[in-house]
């Protein structure tokens, strides 16, 4: 028996009743924006009962959800066989059907109407349900180059946004699309879908407080596996997908009403936009002058205090991960204190993967786990990710009752312990070097502050990613750097290439 397995997204209108916004094939396996654990969201009960009152003898999948996958194999005794398919691919591999073999495909295939038709197109889904009582008011070009507009309703969302813009098909700019727009007027609405061109459509955009999951505007993905003879449906699990950042009601929209770049991440799944918080309100921060403030306190143009750190091989200190290759004794001979200014600071609560790292002196440290800290391994001084740090790793401190010569201890790392969580702060970027001297607030009385290199942030995608270090500022070009890692697989704006 063949059956295919659909991702749906949903999310709560404006009465409060949740409706579909689209249906996806070859869907991902959120990380950090689930909020479910792989447990909590799975549900496969229906599914293992359906296999026993059928007598199948083996499943065969194909796709690439791990986490469906494995779970199916721990439920039932029958032999599971996982055939991956490329994500470039749009032809699935085949598999003979037979009365005694279930076939369970998420994998995108062309030839598949459900797929091809509803999947990709996303106008022809929301034609599908448009006359059902959950169906959507939404505007598009149809194939004759005319436009079709049955939006006949303003939500009022107060400064949220109320209509998005997106693409027809799975292939466009996801740092552009979906564009999100605040109508008020007739006017506003008419004049908008007038700018729709083909390959786009305009439906609203929902805006509930039963839509929102730790200060956090949510979708609802469904999984269902769909089987004939009549299409019926196996639910398999659901969770909540976040957004990267919570919702602060600070929303800007520019002269056309369309929502500025740096605040879509409150409303759009999937933006990777968002740098982590690299500050508490309550850690302090030592100012150039030598007093300190908290992080909620800091401004742009506030003078920080910092080091110079000796550089003999001219190594690039802008890098985040920098080895500077000198022991710490001439760490300790050549370093000197210096200024750095505050260019840039943005709230953000965000779900990350949080580090405690304990030292053998008893004491610990929490922090985001990319956080960046001078350090010791091997005899050599570098910045190392908190995740990275192992037990013997020592953490450089300065000790600040010596305002006018910079004079280090070190800590030893005993060990890391992580886990999961939201974390509300303050990422901020400084002038140069990305290097300002911080400690807990619970520190008062402590004489010691950490060094961090702050993670190279930019926000302005599209007007020359002013906030890098190596920002074009004359083409206004912007490129993501190919930086990767586990927990940060869409790379971060290191740099812009003209």
């Amino acid at each position: 028996m063949r059956t295919v397995l659909l991702g749906s997204d949903f999310m709560y209108n404006n009465n409060g009743n949740l409706i579909p916004i689209e249906i996806n094939t070859s869907i991902g396996w959120s990380g950090y924006d689930k909020l479910e654990s792989d447990e909590e969201a799975l549900d496969l009960t229906g599914l293992v009962n359906f296999i026993e009152e059928h007598n199948f003898t083996k499943v065969e999948y194909i796709g690439n959800l791990d986490s469906f996958f494995n779970a199916l194999t721990g439920s039932i005794s029958i032999p599971c066989e996982k055939h991956r398919q490329n994500p470039s691919s749009i032809t699935i591999p085949n598999i003979e059907d037979n009365d005694e073999t279930l076939i369970i495909r998420s994998a995108y295939d062309t030839t598949a109407l459900v797929d091809d038709q509803y999947c990709r197109d996303k106008v022809n889904f929301l034609n599908l349900i448009k006359n059902s009582s959950f169906g959507h008011e939404f505007a598009y070009i149809d194939e004759d180059g005319n436009l079709v507009n049955n939006i006949t309703t303003i939500l009022d969302n107060n400064n949220h946004p109320n209509f998005l813009l997106k693409a027809v098909l799975p292939d466009y700019d996801k740092e552009v699309y979906p564009k999100l727009y605040k109508i008020s007027t007739q006017e506003e609405l008419d004049t908008l879908a007038s700018t729709i061109t083909d390959g786009y459509f305009l439906m609203p955009y929902y805006y509930n407080t039963n839509n929102i999951q730790e200060g956090h505007v949510s979708i609802i993905r469904s999984l269902n596996i769909l089987f004939p003879p009549n299409l019926e449906s196996i639910h398999v699990g659901s969770y909540h997908r976040i957004c990267e950042n919570s919702i602060y009601d600070n929303a800007e929209y520019d002269e056309n009403l369309e929502l500025k770049p740096e605040f879509r991440e409150q409303y759009v799944t999937g933006t990777k936009r968002v740098f982590k918080p690299k500050l508490d309100d309550t850690d302090l921060v030592e100012m150039a002058d030598g007093t300190f403030k908290t992080a909620a306190e800091l401004e742009v143009g506030d003078l920080l205090k910092t080091i110079d750190i000796p550089n003999p091989f001219e190594v690039d200190n802008r890098n985040d991960l920098v080895n500077y290759r000198i022991s710490f004794d001439e760490l300790s001979a050549g370093a000197t204190y210096s200024t750095n200014a505050i260019t840039f600071k943005k709230r953000i609560n965000t779900r990350t993967h949080l580090v405690t790292i304990k030292f053998t002196d008893g004491t610990d440290w929490l922090d985001y786990a990319a956080s960046n800290y001078l350090t010791e391994r091997d005899g050599e001084i570098r910045f190392l990710e908190a995740q990275q740090l192992v037990a013997g790793d020592k953490f450089i401190l300065i000790d600040t009752s010596t305002p006018d010569a910079v004079s280090f201890i070190e800590k030893t790392v005993e060990s890391i312990e992580g886990n999961m969580q939201f974390f509300s702060g303050w990422d901020i970027t400084v002038e140069r070097a990305h290097l300002f001297l911080t400690k807990e607030s619970g520190d008062n009385s402590s004489s010691y502050v950490a060094i961090e290199h702050n993670v190279v942030s930019c926000y302005k995608f599209n007007e020359g990613c002013a906030q890098c270090w190596t920002a074009c500022s004359d083409c206004g070009k912007f490129q993501v750097c190919s930086f990767y890692s586990w927990w940060n697989p869409w790379g971060y704006c290191a740099g812009v290439i003209c």
